[in-house]
């Protein structure tokens, strides 16, 4: 009777810990998804605040030219800071972060903001000082929250 007893109490232990052991292993594969979703969207945003960027600071290059802004070039620049959006909003549906989500706000919103400078005239090649100090600025806080929803992805 002891002999079953134990038997029957082995097996159960033996069915309880493979129980637990592929729940703690589904929720580590669960868990690893989700930070590859993470990352696979910022990078996303990442890659959208860049190219609204560049395509933004090509076009301060062209006015300092002295081109015009084409229709096509501002309608770029629409696009772009439409991938910025939706970049943001697939991040924001995919982490459960807020610090992270903060970070990925600033990172959008300082890419996108730099459209709001009013520029004005260009004399000689370049905007008024002030002008050139909001582009500049404008430039740093952009890199600098690049720089740390790229770091702050990093170290989840």
């Amino acid at each position: 009777m002891w002999s079953t007893l134990i038997a029957v109490l082995g097996t159960l232990a033996g069915a309880g810990l493979a129980s637990l052991t592929a729940h703690w292993t589904d929720r580590r594969a669960r868990a690893a998804e989700h930070r590859q979703r993470v990352l696979d969207a910022t990078a996303q945003l990442l890659a959208a605040a860049l190219a609204y960027r560049e395509r933004f600071w090509l076009q301060i290059a062209d006015l300092r030219d002295g081109e015009p802004q084409s229709r096509e070039a501002r309608a770029d620049l629409y696009r772009a800071r439409s991938a910025v959006t939706q970049a943001f909003d697939r991040l924001a549906l995919t982490t459960t972060d807020p610090e992270l989500t903060t970070i990925a706000v600033e990172t959008a919103w300082s890419a996108i903001d730099l459209g709001d400078i009013t520029l004005g005239d260009v004399r000689d090649g370049r905007f008024s000082d002030e002008v050139e100090d909001a582009l500049d600025a404008g430039r740093e806080r952009s890199r600098d929250a690049h720089t740390a929803l790229r770091d702050a992805v990093r170290t989840q």
